[in-house]
C-alpha cells in the first residue's frame, strides 16, 4: 500500500510562537511579505500558490518554477512538483518520485524514488525503491530504519513531529523520537498510534490500557482502553472509557467534561463547546469565549482567530481574549503571531504584537 499526504492549500499555517510572517496579493496581484512588522513585495507578478513556514515563504511563480525565500535570500527548489507540504520547520516537495526539503536556508534531495513517505515539523519518513529501505531524514541526515519487502504502508497518524512509529513485519512497534527509537510493544493485532510533536498514544491490545509516549518514557494513562485520541503539541486529548473528555500532559489529567461537541485539537490548543458555550484547553487550564459564537476557528500555536459578532475578527491569545476589529472583514488568516485582515481588494492591515499595521 502507498501512501502519500497530499495538501491542496494555497496557503497552510505553522505553530511555533517565534514566526512573525505573513503574505497577501494586493489589487494588482503583486506578492507582499509582512515581516516582522516590515511591507515587502517579493513577487512583481501574480503567484500561482504560496506557502508560508515559520522562517520562509515559498511560492509558485507564473511559469510554474517554485522557489523559496528564507533570509532574503531565493533559492530554486524545481521546475514542476506533485505536492507541497509545509511543516513548521521544513517545506517537503514530491516531484514524480522525487523527494526534495528546504531546511533552515538548504535544499536536500531525499531519493529520486520514493514509494511512499509521511513527514513532520522536524523530519520525513520514506521508503526508496532501490532495495526497499525505510529511511528517515532528520537535521540534515538520512539513515535507514530497516528494508521491507513490498510497499510499506504508510499512516499519516504514525508520523508527528518529532517522533514516528515503525512496526516491522513481525509485529514489533518501535518509536523514533530525537534520533533514538524506542520499544512500544511487539503484536500482530491491530493498532491505531496518534502522534503528535514529542508525544505519541495508543490502545495497548495486550494489557488493555491507553498508553502514552511521553518525552522518552512509555506510561499507562489509564487502565482501560480509551474511545478516542488524538495528539497536540506535547499533550494528549482523550475520552476516557466512562465517557469523561481528559487531557494528558506530562504525567498530569485535566478533565474537561462530558458531552462535549465540536472538539478541535490543533497545536497547543483544544476548542470545544460544552452547553452550548466555545471554551479553549490551554496549558492545563480551561478558558470561556464570551459574546461570540466561535465557526470555524483558525489555530495556530497558543493563538485561535474567529470571526466576533461585527463580523470583524476576535482572537484568544495564549490564555486572553483580545478583539482584533470590529471592523467587517472580506477574510482574515491567521499566521503564527499575525493575524492577516483583508478589508477590501485594495484595504489590508496586519496584526502583530498587539499592533495594527496598515498597508
Amino acid at each position: 500500500m502507498k501512501y502519500i499526504i497530499i495538501l491542496f492549500f494555497t496557503l497552510i499555517t505553522s505553530s511555533l510562537f517565534g514566526q512573525n510572517m505573513n503574505v497577501f496579493t494586493d489589487a494588482n496581484f503583486r506578492l507582499f511579505q509582512f515581516n516582522s512588522g516590515i511591507f515587502e513585495k517579493i513577487y512583481y507578478q501574480q503567484a500561482a500558490e504560496v506557502f508560508v513556514g515559520n522562517e520562509y515563504v515559498c511560492f509558485v511563480d507564473s511559469k510554474g518554477d517554485v522557489f523559496v525565500i528564507y533570509e532574503g535570500e531565493q533559492t530554486l527548489m524545481g521546475q514542476t512538483y506533485n505536492d507541497i507540504h509545509v511543516t513548521d520547520n521544513l517545506l517537503v516537495m514530491r516531484t514524480a518520485n522525487v523527494i526534495r526539503v528546504f531546511d533552515r536556508g538548504i535544499r536536500h534531495i531525499l531519493t529520486s524514488n520514493a514509494l511512499g513517505y509521511g513527514y513532520g515539523d522536524s523530519l520525513v519518513v520514506f521508503q526508496d525503491a532501490i532495495g526497499g529501505y525505510v529511511k528517515y531524514y532528520y537535521q540534515d541526515e538520512v539513515r535507514d530504519v530497516a528494508m521491507v519487502v513490498g510497499d510499506y504502508p504508510f499512516s499519516a497518524s504514525n508520523v508527528g513531529s518529532n517522533v514516528f512509529v515503525y512496526r516491522d513485519n513481525t509485529g514489533s512497534a518501535q518509536l523514533f523520537w530525537r534520533g533514538k527509537f524506542f520499544n512500544l510493544l511487539s503484536t500482530n493485532q491491530h493498532l491505531d498510534f496518534s502522534c503528535g510533536q514529542d508525544v505519541a498514544a495508543f490502545n495497548d491490545p495486550i494489557n488493555g490500557t491507553f498508553t502514552v509516549f511521553d518525552n522518552g518514557y512509555v506510561i499507562d494513562a489509564e487502565q482501560q482502553h480509551a474511545q478516542r485520541y488524538q495528539c497536540g503539541d506535547n499533550f494528549i486529548y482523550y475520552q476516557d472509557a466512562g465517557g469523561v473528555h481528559r487531557v494528558y500532559r506530562e504525567e498530569r489529567i485535566s478533565e474537561l467534561g462530558y458531552d462535549l461537541q465540536n472538539i478541535i485539537v490543533r497545536d497547543s490548543l483544544v476548542v470545544f463547546n460544552d452547553i452550548g458555550a466555545t471554551k479553549v484547553w490551554y496549558n492545563e487550564n480551561i478558558y470561556r469565549i464570551y459574546n461570540s459564537t466561535v465557526v470555524e476557528p483558525q489555530i495556530d500555536g497558543g493563538i485561535m482567530a474567529f470571526t466576533n459578532q461585527w463580523g470583524g475578527v476576535n482572537a484568544f491569545v495564549r490564555g486572553k481574549e483580545i478583539e482584533i476589529t470590529r471592523q467587517r472583514v472580506e477574510s482574515f488568516r491567521l499566521q503564527g503571531n499575525t493575524i492577516l485582515l483583508k478589508f477590501s481588494r485594495t484595504a489590508f492591515a496586519v496584526w502583530w504584537n498587539g499592533k495594527i499595521y496598515e498597508f
